[in-house]
């Protein structure tokens, strides 16, 4: 069976994955791989079905495919969306209109404009439907899935408190519905918050974009014209094929897999092995790409190309562990499944026990309901799970530590005791004197 494997935008939590999972398991697609965090689809074809429905099925989700050059492309029209590239871009418009509405809050701060209720909902709109651009489209799409993500409690948490609000303001009694700040501040934050987790998940994967990049240099490729003469120029590293020959210098990288022909060179293949020690190689010798010819100059003929590499497959061991679930994270999804459904019940209960059994008024029952939706989301396990395993593997990575399977990082608060037996693994084999102290002595 081919395997594909796609690069999905949109996804926000473990409910977004778990939708995507679905639908390509109810096609008939084996070894289904979902990850949220990375956004990484991968899945293996059978004959009944393209590639092309796939992806046009995925879309339909509310999810985009995002392709090799960084593009987001749909192949279905799609409803309008407001012009926001990131969850800053988001929150910066949003801060603008929910700071005025704080304001009033502050004790000793008495201004009669931020009073006004008619100010506070133009105030509220454009949050308003930002807020629904993003949150609502996507609640909306889950639980069309059958599977409501955290969106769909923010949704109904910020949809509450501005529909109160506006029920209030249109039977003229708004002073005791007033809630539009709440509603404001709920997305507000919401968007600050989805900013700063994707931040934080993007920083943990330079490591990872920093081994892919090392693939991609220039090579010194030779070649022979009509007089059998050698000619040298240089070519980017991805245009080699298996059989070129190319040649590598003092200080140049190894653009690809290669056998050494004719020379010798001190290699230092620490991006892939940790060794800071150069190692010696000679003819028929392999060299790794992605290491450095420290000194010498070799001619070496090319034995894999792209993902046939040592260092593509070692990028595909560390995405797959990011990709697979240990067993934490399996708990995770259960939970996460039935999540949103519990918190909404939770959060109804919260409103009939509040106002029907300890005398509260329908206003602060429902602001206690809506605390629940809030507060609810983002779920601790549901988002913070796989957060973790990602952050923990890309951390482990940029200190050169790559993880074959995420099972391996859960097993590793275990270990007591670690024992190496190289030291140029845990050295840089390059010494310098960190300090020095002289002392004059006087002979009488």
């Amino acid at each position: 069976m081919e395997k594909v494997n796609l690069k999905v935008d949109g996804m926000s939590c473990t409910n977004c994955a778990l939708t995507i999972n679905k639908y390509l398991k109810s096609e008939g697609l084996q070894n289904v791989q979902v990850n949220f965090i990375g956004g990484d689809v991968s899945f293996e074809m059978n004959r009944n079905i393209t590639q092309q429905k796939i992806e046009q099925g995925i879309e339909k989700l509310g999810y985009q495919i995002k392709h090799q050059n960084g593009s987001v492309e749909t192949n279905h029209k799609t409803s309008f969306t407001l012009p926001f590239k990131n969850h800053l871009q988001r929150f910066w418009f949003c801060i603008v209109f929910t700071i005025p509405l704080l304001v009033h809050m502050i004790p000793g701060i008495h201004i009669h404009v931020l009073m006004n209720p008619y100010f506070q909902l133009i105030l509220t709109i454009p949050v308003y439907i930002v807020g629904m651009d993003f949150f609502g489209r996507s609640a909306i799409k889950s639980l069309l899935n059958g599977i409501p993500n955290m969106n769909v409690l923010i949704t109904l948490g910020s949809t509450a408190a501005f529909g109160y609000s506006l029920y209030g303001l249109l039977i003229g009694n708004a002073a005791e519905y007033l809630f539009f700040e709440t509603a404001c501040t709920t997305l507000t934050l919401v968007f600050l918050g989805n900013y700063m987790e994707d931040i934080s998940i993007e920083k943990t994967q330079d490591a990872l974009k920093k081994l892919a990049v090392s693939q991609k240099v220039m090579a010194n490729m030779i070649a022979f014209d009509d007089q059998h003469q050698e000619q040298i120029f240089q070519v980017e590293s991805t245009a080699l094929h298996v059989g070129d020959l190319v040649l590598i210098r003092d200080g140049e990288h190894v653009p690809m897999d290669a056998k050494i022909l004719w020379g010798e060179a001190n290699v230092n293949e620490s991006i892939i092995t940790g060794e800071s020690v150069p190692i010696e190689k000679k003819m028929k010798d392999l060299l790794i790409g992605g290491s450095i010819i420290e000194s010498g100059t070799i001619k070496a003929q090319i034995t894999a190309v792209g993902e046939d590499t040592v260092l593509s497959h070692i990028l595909k061991l560390v995405k797959a562990a990011q990709t697979e679930k240990p067993p934490v994270q399996q708990l995770a999804d259960k939970i996460s499944a039935v999540f949103v459904p519990t918190v909404v019940s939770i959060a109804l209960l919260t409103l009939a026990i509040n106002y029907f059994f300890a005398d509260k008024n329908f206003g602060e029952s429902l602001l206690r309901s809506i605390a629940v939706l809030v507060i609810s989301c983002p779920c601790a396990m549901g988002l913070a799970t796989p957060a973790a395993v990602a952050v923990g593997l890309g951390r482990a990575a940029r200190n050169g530590v790559l993880f074959k399977n995420a099972k391996s990082l859960e097993i590793f608060k275990d270990i007591k005791q670690v024992v190496f037996d190289k030291t140029g693994t845990l050295t840089t084999g390059k010494f310098q004197v960190t300090s020095f102290k002289s002392q004059v002595e006087n002979d009488e």
